[in-house]
């Protein structure tokens, strides 16, 4: 049995178990209020749409907006939200700049001693921002990371499915990543920071990933990252698989840029900067989003080979196996009832569409360098890239 389903063995029973024991064994500890002065920058380019429902939502003491050369009439819908009290500071850029340079630009105009980054079409829950201060009562504690929920769920059978994920990959994932100090990045479409760790680290670097590029610094510059899953924040999915497949290529393509290329010496011993938690931290990007997606099809090349056509059903087992773990840790979590039947079919989708396509985007990256012509980053700024 373990020679037939040694890849099962290996990548996916070891994430279930681990995942189910913290979920169920390891108590979160409550946290006492903590009142700390806080600025929100919320950046976006043509957001006029969603601007004044993510701003609304923000019970932030100062709020900060930046217009990143919009051309869609959001300077008017900040000015308005300034003129109603709203808002407290608007900053226009004159052109598209990137997202990174656009919250650079709003985070001199902060005042607060945290500062939350919000993405303009994501709205918080009521109490988030008071959720999340309470962590930073740890002065080694450099950002925290919002629980992520898909906000329109209910719009299209792919936004269902993103909503399984994010309770999979966040509200599950990081839960874990935080009971054992490896917290990869913090979620860029709502996050807080400390704001003297953003100015130690120089703020945000030009990366297409540029949420994981600036906690990795923080992270090497030796300030601890947490996950608050009372800090619930709302963001919007692609609606449709095409948009979900072109977000997920550039995604997936900067697990080779950030966790290989740049921030390979994590693994390095001889750093005068090493740390054993940032070293696990990347092997464990490394080990499920690169190494397991490019194992697969080998796995399924042996497994013909080994066992000729009974490989389907040895397939369809592993895959009905799954479908039941993957219940049991929704279920602990309290998903909503609604998303449970579609979980088979999520599966489905990560292991006939989304993984192959992890393994385009990994290789397309390696070969190409695919990220240096994304235009998530003005094609005038790229020579900036690391």
């Amino acid at each position: 049995m373990l020679l037939l389903f040694w890849f099962t063995v290996i990548f996916d029973l070891p994430r279930y178990f681990i995942s189910v024991a913290v979920i169920t064994l390891i108590p979160r500890k409550k946290l006492s209020p903590l009142k700390l002065t806080n600025s929100a920058v919320v950046a976006g380019h043509n957001e006029s749409n969603s601007l004044r429902a993510c701003v609304e939502s923000l019970e932030a003491d100062q709020i900060v907006i930046v217009d990143d050369g919009s051309t869609d009439g959001m300077w008017e819908v900040a000015q308005a939200l300034l003129n109603e009290g709203l808002a407290h500071v608007a900053v226009r850029l004159p052109v598209r700049s990137s997202k990174p340079n656009a919250i650079n630009a709003g985070l001199e105009s902060c005042t607060g001693e945290i500062v939350f980054i919000v993405d303009a079409d994501t709205i918080l829950d009521p109490g988030a921002i008071a959720a999340a201060l309470p962590y930073f009562a740890d002065p080694k504690v450099g950002g925290v990371s919002c629980d992520l929920k898909i906000r329109n769920e209910e719009t299209t059978l792919i936004t269902r499915f993103q909503a399984i994920e994010y309770a999979t990959s966040i509200t599950v994932g990081k839960q874990v990543a935080d009971a054992f100090g490896i917290m990869p990045n913090v979620s860029g479409a709502c996050g807080a920071f400390r704001r003297s760790a953003l100015l130690q680290v120089g703020g945000l670097g030009m990366e297409v990933a540029e949420d994981a590029d600036l906690a990795m610094k923080l992270r090497r510059h030796g300030w601890d990252l947490r996950f608050a899953p009372e800090a619930i924040a709302r963001t919007n999915g692609p609606e449709t698989m095409v948009d979900l497949l072109l977000q997920r290529l550039r995604w997936d393509a900067n697990i080779v840029t950030i966790w290989w290329r740049k921030y390979a010496g994590n693994l390095n011993l001889s750093r005068a900067d090493f740390r054993l938690s940032n070293a696990l931290t990347s092997l464990d990007v490394i080990w499920f989003s690169a190494i397991l997606p490019l194992v697969l099809p080998i796995y399924i090349v042996w497994l013909w080979n080994y066992v000729g056509e009974f490989a389907f059903t040895l397939l369809l087992a592993v895959f009905l196996c799954l479908s039941v773990l993957d219940l049991l840790t929704l279920a602990l979590i309290r998903m909503p009832l609604r998303l449970l039947p579609y979980v088979p079919l999520y599966i489905c989708m990560q292991s006939l569409i989304m993984r192959p396509m992890r393994i385009i985007s990994l290789l397309s990256e390696m070969i190409f360098i695919i990220s240096r012509r994304d235009n998530y980053i003005p094609q005038y700024q790229r020579w900036r890239l690391s």
